[in-house]
């Protein structure tokens, strides 16, 4: 076997110091930071195999300095033709939500950088997220071993802890619904003893960037742990993203709220217990701000029923980009950040190993327990996650929504598969949920279409459009329910008449929408308007009142016979977005995109 190692002892290359400043100076336009490549050993010749990793910036510092560690044991693969190649990484890092949005289209290095042979994100969350599209999901390897692993808690300040402890959370542990109860309640410290503490205030941080703001929600969203969302649990995001609002305390990062409780800390005990009651943040986290030794340090409340851990699992991508040798120099390097030296550097960052086990440092840290004990959650399916998003996403999304279900003979088909229920059955289920998720500062309508007699209306409003209080979503629902199938399709006659009734009751503030599901296609209707007519109409209304009243049209091709074509024109003419429900068992998850995203 043919070698490309030299013999001889190991020698380090002297490097003029103009040539490191020119290595250094181009860096990936795409919000990745601080490349770094681990040179390969000075004994080898031929040109190494690299393997390109992105990496969260939570563990960029670790994996580099495995990175050097592991060079220096002068590793190496035997590549395809089986000759013996030396072996390096670049280890880049990149915000693990950005990876797992843009491994779901066509990876283009100019904008999101190198292509990855690895992935290694905080969470497997994010992986679930990603896999939420079938072109991610195609990309992502069954194996998926976990580095290490640190929980999400509750992150409060001592003291209130302890206040709580005595009150609130006497008789029983802490929940994640409880927590909300009591900081969402619109009480003051004072009910607890404490009046100079001021309000009760809950942070959150963004669940779309955020990975302790994902899990949180994970577990508000999913509180019984079924994998379901319930009009109860829907209630509860309701109240914790109410009780942020009132807080105002909704920050993109946890890395902002723990700088702003920091600066608040310096100025004294008082100022750190007014910023923040408690928020969501890794256990990790919590032990490396303690070790700043703030005056007042912060305790990991760990709430019953768990919590999904931030396991940083090692994601060798199954893409076209990669290949065997930079696979099995990921394979090598897998194998030493699981060894011993990985789980040590790993545990002195706070984080515990994959069996949860902490290091020595464990033992002497504050505000955290030695031993978990609470299970960590599973992590719920990719479909259950893009849920737990869309929800917040339509609790915290003013909008003005009309929504235009098709209620011609044809919905009355049953659909294979769903024991009998017909596509109008799934199209109003999907409808309900969605109505569900919306909080009270939406404005809803409702209308459905057909032409049941010659001559007869194109559509029929259902409900106006109005603020989603009690009344009226307990409108929505009934009518929802109440509607039934019979006669044709007047599709482009009602989506121009719905266009102008959203900008007839058009909010400045919100997204104004019309969102058009249907199985079929334009059925002539006399006297009624052609396609190229509707799409000049909707560009012409758009355009008015110098563009100030913009309404976009969703449209939802449902089933396998709509006329998607005409569909993504009128889309595309409104400025809004055509989406299908190919198998119509589909639809409520496309609902969601169609009225969440």
């Amino acid at each position: 076997m043919r070698s490309h190692r030299r013999g001889g002892p190991r020698r380090r290359l002297t490097v003029a110091p103009w040539i490191v400043i020119a290595s250094v100076s181009t860096l990936v336009l795409s919000g990745m930071t601080g490349g770094y490549v681990y040179l390969a050993n000075s004994g080898c010749s031929g040109d190494p195999v690299r393997a390109e990793i992105l990496a969260d910036p939570s563990v960029k510092s670790i994996l580099d300095k495995l990175s050097r560690e592991w060079q220096d044991t002068e590793p190496m693969i035997t590549d395809a033709k089986g000759e013996q190649r030396c072996v390096e990484v670049e280890i880049l890092a990149k915000d693990s939500a950005d990876v797992a949005l843009a491994l779901g289209n066509d990876w283009d290095a100019r904008l999101t950088g190198p292509a990855p042979d690895v992935w290694i994100p905080a969470s497997t969350a994010w992986v679930r997220e990603a896999a939420a599209d079938d072109t991610a999901e195609r990309l992502l390897p069954d194996l998926q071993p976990s580095l290490g692993r640190t929980p999400t808690v509750i992150a409060m300040p001592e003291p209130m802890v302890k206040a709580l402890a005595s009150t609130a959370w006497k008789d029983r542990k802490p929940t994640w619904d409880s927590l909300i109860a009591a900081l969402g309640s619109g009480a003051s410290w004072e009910s607890y003893g404490k009046p100079e503490w001021g309000a009760l205030k809950v942070g959150m941080t963004d669940p779309a960037k955020s990975t302790a703001g994902l899990h949180a929600l994970m577990a508000v969203t999913d509180a019984n742990d079924d994998g379901e969302v319930d009009s109860k649990e829907r209630q509860a995001v309701w109240n914790f993203k109410q009780a942020v609002a009132k807080s105002d305390m909704y920050k993109e990062s946890t890395e902002q709220l723990f700088a702003g409780l920091a600066k608040a800390d310096g100025q004294g005990e008082n100022a750190a217990l007014q910023y923040v009651s408690g928020f969501p943040a890794l256990e990790r986290d919590i032990i490396n701000y303690n070790n700043t030794k703030p005056k007042v340090p912060l305790v990991a409340v760990y709430p019953e029923g768990g919590s999904a851990d931030a396991d940083v699992p090692f994601i060798a991508l199954n893409a076209s980009w990669t290949n065997k040798d930079r696979q099995a120099v990921g394979k090598s390097f897998l194998t030493y950040l699981r060894g011993d030296h990985g789980r040590a550097a790993f545990q002195a960052d706070g984080y515990r190993d994959s069996n949860r086990i902490g290091g020595a440092n464990f033992a002497t840290a504050t505000g955290i327990q030695p031993q978990v004990q609470t299970l960590p959650r599973a992590v719920l399916l990719p479909e259950s996650v893009a849920v737990t998003r869309k929800t917040w996403s339509a609790l915290a999304r003013p909008v003005n929504l009309l929504l235009v279900m098709d209620v011609t003979g044809s919905m009355n088909e049953v659909v294979p598969g769903t024991g009998g229920r017909t596509k109008l059955d799934l199209a109003k289920e999907a409808a309900t949920n969605a109505v569900g998720m919306f909080g009270t500062q939406a404005h809803v309508g409702l209308w459905a279409f057909s032409t049941p007699t010659p001559g007869g209306p194109d559509y029929r409003p259902v409900a106006p459009i109005k603020t989603l209080d009690t009344e009226q979503r307990e409108n929505l629902v009934g009518q929802i329910n109440g509607l039934t199938a019979a006669g044709n399709t007047a599709l482009f006659n009602t989506t121009w008449a719905a266009h102008q009734e959203v900008q007839g009751h058009f909010l400045p503030d919100a997204a104004n929408v019309v969102v058009v599901i249907t199985d079929g296609s334009e059925e002539t209707v006399p006297g009624g308007l052609s396609l190229d007519a509707l799409v000049t109409k909707l560009k012409d209304g758009n355009a008015k009142e110098d563009g100030k009243k913009k309404v976009q049209v969703v449209t939802i091709g449902y089933g396998p016979n709509p006329d998607f074509g005409a569909l993504q024109k009128i889309a595309l003419a409104s400025g809004g977005r055509a989406l299908q429900s190919k198998t119509a068992r589909d639809i409520g998850p496309v609902m969601l995109d169609a009225l969440f995203s």
